[in-house]
């Protein structure tokens, strides 16, 4: 039971987490993020992971995928205060192609920025391999 209502475990995970969030901003805190994937390597290095499931931005100008404008700004801050970097992790709804890219590398480009706020970069831009 969740708010009067019977859900399951994963409504009720995304009801949570909504209100936390309302509760976090209600403390004066607004850059939150929601992380897919936080890691860290071998050598001690921490990483962001984003993973989306769509198809590919189709041109004008060109094939791509990108993250909303919001997303890449808190990422930069996550860089830019902590040094952690986020790789952008994209499999192709309809295919078995998968895209990755540091989105360091991304931002040394000009990127599209959809009517939507979505940023969108070239897949070439991109790391390309197939999901087992």
């Amino acid at each position: 039971m969740f708010g009067g209502m019977k859900v399951g475990i994963n409504e009720e995970g995304i009801a949570a987490e909504r209100l936390g969030r309302v509760w976090l901003k209600s403390k004066g805190i607004h850059n939150i993020q929601q992380i897919d994937w936080l890691y860290k390597t071998g050598a001690g290095k921490y990483g962001i992971v984003e993973v989306k499931s769509r198809e590919l931005f189709q041109p004008p100008p060109y094939w791509g995928t990108g993250l909303d404008e919001r997303q890449v700004l808190l990422r930069r801050m996550l860089f830019d205060d902590l040094g952690i970097d986020t790789t952008i992790l994209v499999f192709e709804k309809g295919t078995k192609n998968v895209y990755w890219q540091s989105l360091q590398k991304l931002l040394s480009t000009q990127p599209f920025k959809t009517r939507n706020n979505i940023l969108i970069w070239p897949i070439e831009n991109y790391n390309k391999g197939v999901c087992p």
